[in-house]
């Protein structure tokens, strides 16, 4: 899209896009980067707090890991010095369904019906690293039951692996005993040593090896498992971490321009100001009783177009990347500025399928363009005067003073509208609007959506692209850049339409407004933006 120099001000250059920063996203962001995290928070207390916590009893049991080598060289225990394998073995002993299926059997003979899988899930076994100590941890409903369940549950984790050495001692008893039957005369000095490994043996087998033992019992909980503040604390963090992810992500995933930055990158034009947002533009407010930070938006893209290099433009076409950018709002206050500057303005509203200017400022609906292009009326007849700084209501139109604002409505809709703007009746009302007036600013519809006012780019000395921050996506500004770099169309700028305010200027408070002179404008009209020559 071809682009005119300005001098630099408020405007912004074209050019790519920088980042945005990452704190600048969160902030843009800030509902879900917040939302997540009190969400989260809340469902750790409604767990917390209206959920069944158990309570929770541990038993502790203490492995020995050897009982001499001599009793390893004939297999009462796996001779192998990996700890961390010796450590595990002992947690699949003792967190063993054969465990569960005791325990449950012995509860039961104690008067408390639980199943076997019950006790598996009730249970947790587990020890450290390089630790001959299990831990036994048992939850139930009631704090005696989870004090009765760790106690079972480690005893009979004891009995079945004192069980299991035994029996390996015995096996270990019986291959001792038959190799010292079988020693041959010329073996009887190894006899000696041999009975003695199996008076040892003989004593694991009957007695057992005395491990594992309990070295703590269950105790009886005060209160429940879990620490209700750290839960909701670690919901929070996580939520918090899930927020800033998915805020990244959303930011990622959105095409909308949300700076002016932006707004320059996408159309490859210049932004002539900023409009800010207020609930002022939604109004019928006068342009004087606009908000100081508002009213000088329109003031600086007035200043902007007027001392342009390259020829100051005298008809402009407003128009957008699709409706609801409030394109008519910026044409409307623009012509408004212009007219408080002194400027003869005419405000010509070209968007004859949806009419607004009229409902919304308070003025008569026709007759307006659609009876010019048709030849019903003159464009002298259908001009409505609009005194500047006046929003229209019961104006007193004699006042030659106060006619420096003059709107064309669109007039009655039509079907044809296409038709009527492709007519050379419409570049002779331009031309005789020039003729009365220093500036004349068309309000047209969306060009990518309706080809009503593709015919008047060729017309007009500049268009100007209202883009919506927050809003126009860039699909649509590319859509609407390449179509008016196709047509060749003499782009003025964009106006970045509902963004912030510009910062490093505020203004004092007033009280009151400077009185108004006499109206005349005989000190602009002939100087401060004539007539283009040929040459221009």
């Amino acid at each position: 899209m071809a682009s005119q120099e300005y001098p630099s001000g408020y405007d912004i250059e074209p050019g790519a896009p920088e980042r945005p920063s990452l704190l600048s996203v969160l902030r843009r962001r800030a509902l879900i980067v917040l939302a997540v995290p009190i969400l989260a928070g809340g469902a750790a207390a409604a767990f917390v707090f209206t959920g069944n916590r158990d309570y929770e009893s541990t038993s502790k049991l203490l492995f020995r890991q050897t009982i001499g080598a001599e009793l390893n060289a004939v297999g009462v225990l796996p001779n192998t010095p990996d700890a961390d394998n010796l450590s595990n073995s002992n947690v699949d002993i003792v967190g063993s369904r054969t465990v569960a299926a005791a325990t449950a059997n012995s509860l039961r003979q104690q008067g408390v019906d639980r199943s076997t899988e019950q006790v598996h899930d009730d249970v947790a076994v587990s020890t450290k690293k390089d630790s001959d100590v299990v831990d036994i941890v048992a939850s139930a409903s009631s704090a005696e039951g989870a004090r009765q369940l760790a106690d079972t549950y480690a005893r009979e984790a004891v009995d079945l692996a004192g069980q299991q050495q035994q029996e390996r001692a015995e096996r270990a008893l019986s291959v001792a005993e038959q190799q010292l039957a079988s020693l041959t005369p010329e073996q009887a000095k190894y006899s000696q040593e041999l009975r003695g490994d199996i008076t040892r043996l003989r004593v694991l087998a009957e007695g057992g090896v005395g491990s594992p033992q309990v070295i703590q019992e269950g105790f009886l909980p005060t209160s429940r498992a879990g620490n209700p503040l750290r839960l909701i604390v670690l919901a929070v963090l996580c939520g918090l971490v899930l927020g800033v992810g998915l805020a990244l992500l959303r930011e990622q995933a959105d095409r909308r321009l949300h700076r002016a930055e932006d707004v320059s990158a996408a159309f490859d034009a210049r932004v002539l100001t900023t409009v800010p947002r207020h609930r002022s533009l939604k109004r019928r407010v006068p342009f004087d009783d606009l908000p100081p930070d508002v009213a000088e938006a329109f003031r600086m893209l007035f200043t902007n177009l007027r001392y342009a290099p390259g020829g100051r433009p005298r008809t402009i076409l407003v128009t957008s990347s699709h409706s609801e950018d409030g394109k008519t709002t910026v044409a409307w206050y623009l012509a408004s500025a212009a007219a408080a500057g002194g400027l003869s303005v005419a405000l010509v509203e070209a968007d004859m399928r949806r009419p607004r200017i009229a409902e919304r400022y308070g003025l008569r609906p026709g007759p307006g363009l659609a009876e010019v292009l048709g030849g019903r009326v003159s464009v002298a007849d259908a001009l409505q005067g609009i005194p500047a700084g006046d929003s229209g209501d019961d104006v007193d139109f004699t006042d030659a003073a106060t006619q420096r604002l003059q709107t064309l409505v669109a007039g009655t809709p039509t079907a044809d509208s296409w038709v009527l703007m492709q007519s050379g009746v419409m570049d002779r009302a331009l031309r005789v609007l020039l003729q009365r007036h220093d500036l004349v600013v068309v309000d047209t519809p969306p060009i990518p959506y309706v080809a009503d006012a593709v015919s008047l780019l060729g017309s007009v000395d500049g268009v100007i692209v209202v883009a919506s921050m927050s809003s126009t996506k860039g699909p649509e500004a590319a859509r609407l850049r390449d179509q008016l770099a196709t047509f060749d169309a003499p782009v003025l700028g964009v106006v970045a339409n509902r963004g912030s305010a510009v910062r490093g200027y505020t203004y004092a408070p007033t009280t009151s407004r400077p009185a108004k002179g006499n109206g005349d404008g005989a000190a602009f009209e002939l100087s401060a933006w004539p007539p283009r020559s040929d040459s221009d």
